[in-house]
């Protein structure tokens, strides 16, 4: 793994390092490394709350509620498919300016869509920012690593995957209420403000952080035949599509199969949601003292949570027990998954984590698809079985690492 100077000595360790030492302020750094973080929020938060504000959206654009889902699953798609091309087409840029440049289309994408005239511009905005959104998880963990010391890897790791949990906890839920307030296009008015105050971050805390080991498109297929590149893809598809194929119907389980009063349910997602963001950084934590071991654990709870909701049946308090080991365990899996690329990436760990966001993304809409095929022609629970299926499918997978993977 490349990416680390020697606070102590002031000499530049490895090839990818950040700035001179002499430049270095660890507190700076840090803080830097937050304000990525908060980008990752403010662009995951642009890419979901539209689920919160459907019904908003489609009468003031004169467009159904399905077609104004596009929205959402044509970002998500255009996210990861885009992320390993746009990665190499940057591959020469300054990460600096680059990320001062995502800040910009952030605040211009999301200040379009609040906007937007007719559904047509608000789609252009969407696809625009997808491109942005795939690019800036391709390289956001990458340059945090660039700033901290090697012991920090996995923390820092951490904190940026952390933008993620908090704004499926915090973003969509606050924009939700936002637009429940005011009106929708304020809650992309707010977004883009969140944008402006990480330009303003990353323009004061950010190094020049030259391009190094930049990913070519040609890179993929060499990482690809590296069996431990390959197979934390792998993982990423079976658990994520797993996860959505059943978490997607979490709510319509919670109601018809656990008995849960619909007035509950919101409750009920946020207890999932706040366990989500401890996993994060309890996953972090344990990932930096045995990555591979704790992998294992985690993707083993995800599989026996899914089927023993099924078994609690309407007993509330087991219920809310299995909920916050969902959250947990999922949310782990991302940071320890994003390590493993690290570990094994060699010299290009941007190129290799384009490949992980393309795993990821394309795998959320293909767990809703694959769940709601089997809700329409099956049952609810046959959608929890096939998730709990395909988490031990990755866990199979997980035994294919070497044993020797622990942290970058």
């Amino acid at each position: 793994m490349t990416h680390s100077t020697d606070h102590r000595s002031g000499t530049v360790t490895e090839a990818t390092a950040a700035p001179a030492a002499a430049e270095r302020t660890p507190v700076r750094y840090w803080l830097a490394t937050v304000s990525i973080s908060l980008a990752v929020f403010a662009f995951t938060t642009t890419e979901m709350v539209p689920i919160g504000l459907l019904t908003a959206i489609g009468p003031d654009l004169d467009v159904s509620t399905g077609t104004t889902g596009l929205a959402v699953t044509l970002f998500g798609g255009i996210a990861g498919l885009a992320a390993p091309f746009m990665t190499s087409f940057t591959r020469t840029v300054d990460r600096r300016a680059l990320m001062l440049v995502l800040a910009l289309v952030l605040i211009a994408g999301n200040e379009l869509t609040a906007l937007a005239p007719n559904f047509a511009v608000l789609m252009a905005a969407r696809v625009v920012l997808g491109f942005a959104h795939g690019l800036m998880w391709s390289i956001a963990a990458s340059i945090a690593l660039r700033l901290v010391a090697p012991k920090d890897a996995v923390r820092a790791t951490s904190v940026v995957f952390g933008g993620i949990s908090v704004a499926s906890v915090v973003g969509v839920p606050l924009g939700t209420f936002i637009g429940e307030l005011t009106d929708w296009r304020t809650v992309f008015h707010a977004i883009a403000g969140l944008g402006a105050v990480f330009l303003v971050a990353a323009a004061v805390l950010l190094p020049k952080l030259p391009s190094r080991n930049a990913a070519r498109v040609a890179d993929l297929p060499r990482l690809l035949r590296d069996r431990n590149i390959l197979t934390a893809v792998v993982i990423t598809v079976l658990v994520v599509a797993g996860h959505f194929a059943a978490y997607t119907y979490l709510a319509p389980y919670l109601e018809d199969r656990a008995g849960i009063d619909p007035k509950l349910i919101s409750t009920m997602l946020l207890v999932y949601g706040v366990a989500g963001v401890a996993g994060n950084f309890v996953g972090g934590a344990a990932a930096a003292r045995n990555l591979r071991g704790t992998l294992l654990v985690a993707i083993a709870v995800l599989a026996v949570t899914l089927v023993a909701l099924l078994a609690v049946g309407t007993f509330r308090p087991g219920v809310y027990l299995l909920l916050v080991l969902w959250g947990l365990s999922f949310t782990a899996i991302p940071v320890c998954v994003q390590t493993v690329v690290f570990t094994y990436a060699g010299d290009s760990p941007e190129a290799a984590t384009s490949l992980f966001v393309l795993g990821f993304n394309v795998s959320v809409g293909l767990g809703s698809l694959i769940g709601g095929l089997i809700v329409d022609h099956a049952s609810l629970t046959a959608v929890f079985v096939t998730g709990a299926a395909l988490a031990v499918l990755a866990l199979l997978n997980v035994l294919r690492l070497k044993k020797e993977a622990t942290t970058p």
